[in-house]
């Protein structure tokens, strides 16, 4: 089931209710995933086919009470979704890690106006969008963050998973 959002005060940042969550890539139908099951900080995220591994899912949480910032954690690893190295460039590699206080692991969700659940992810240490690499539609394909293109490869869709 796709996740529908309460605005708050803003219209770009929608009070997501903390979960368990598949992350679908809108431009390929495919899974956000950590490669291999990997439980390790630096293991590499990618897209993948449904599988129904707990390396598909992702715990979402906000940062702060009331803000707009949110942790993802991997339901397999325990880890965070993190950009490698707290890179503000583009293609910079999008991997998991242990939790720490950077803002490497800090994400804006932003809903889509004008497509409903649809959702971007901006990391707060960039202010870039995680986006599947290339725009592929391949299974295995690595993800990265990319600034706004305002393509399909950079919208989400958050389905919520019941524990």
């Amino acid at each position: 089931m796709t996740v529908s959002f309460e605005i708050m005060n803003d219209t770009q940042n929608p009070a997501l209710p903390e979960g368990r969550y598949l992350v679908r890539n809108v431009a390929s139908g495919l899974l956000l995933e950590v490669y291999g099951d990997a439980k390790g900080s630096g293991a590499n995220v990618q897209q993948g086919k449904e599988s129904g591994s707990t390396a598909q899912q992702w715990h979402i949480s906000p940062v702060h009470s009331g803000g707009g910032l949110y942790h993802l954690v991997n339901v397999n690893s325990g880890k965070r979704l993190d950009v490698a190295n707290a890179s503000t460039e583009n293609g910079a590699n999008v991997q998991q890690w242990k939790a720490n206080n950077f803002g490497a692991q800090e994400w804006l969700v932003e809903r889509h106006l004008d497509a409903p659940g649809r959702v971007t992810l901006v990391s707060y240490i960039s202010g870039l969008l995680l986006e599947v690499a290339h725009g592929s539609t391949e299974d295995g394909a690595n993800v990265q963050q990319w600034e706004d293109t305002d393509s399909p490869g950079q919208w989400w869709e958050l389905e919520s998973v019941v524990e």
